[in-house]
């Protein structure tokens, strides 16, 4: 039997293919770090949403066009945070299982969590209008 380039092939090796997760390469605990990441970070960055939903009636009091800067700052301020947040876990998730990549890991849930806390931080500061 030959195959199209006209060489007869080899004898299959059961050893010959790699190990599906080679040891070396595979870093164990990285699904430690993600589950940690996803079971703490998801409730918080739901109530962040919860208040980030509820901040415009801060603009009730003075309408949403003679407000002060400070507020309207602020009001601008916690979506970005709230989406960085999400941004760093969603990378957290999605780096390999690679030992090198583990401090990186670590750091982005961590970043992701302050992040998260700090659109609380916006939100329960609010400046008056």
């Amino acid at each position: 039997m030959t195959n199209r380039t006209g060489t007869t092939p080899g004898p299959w090796l059961p050893d010959a293919l790699p190990p599906a997760r080679d040891p070396r390469t595979h870093d164990g605990k990285a699904i430690v770090v993600r589950i940690v990441a996803g079971v703490l970070l998801v409730p918080l960055l739901m109530i962040d949403m919860f208040f980030i939903g509820l901040s415009p009636m801060a603009t009730d009091s003075c309408g949403p066009d003679h407000c002060s800067d400070a507020l309207n700052q602020s009001l601008v301020a916690a979506p970005v945070f709230w989406l960085a947040a999400v941004a760093m876990l969603l990378v957290t998730w999605g780096l390999p299982a690679r030992p090198r990549f583990r401090a990186a890991r670590g750091w982005l849930a961590v970043a992701s969590g302050g992040s998260g806390l700090m659109t609380i931080a916006i939100l329960v500061n609010l400046p008056t209008g």
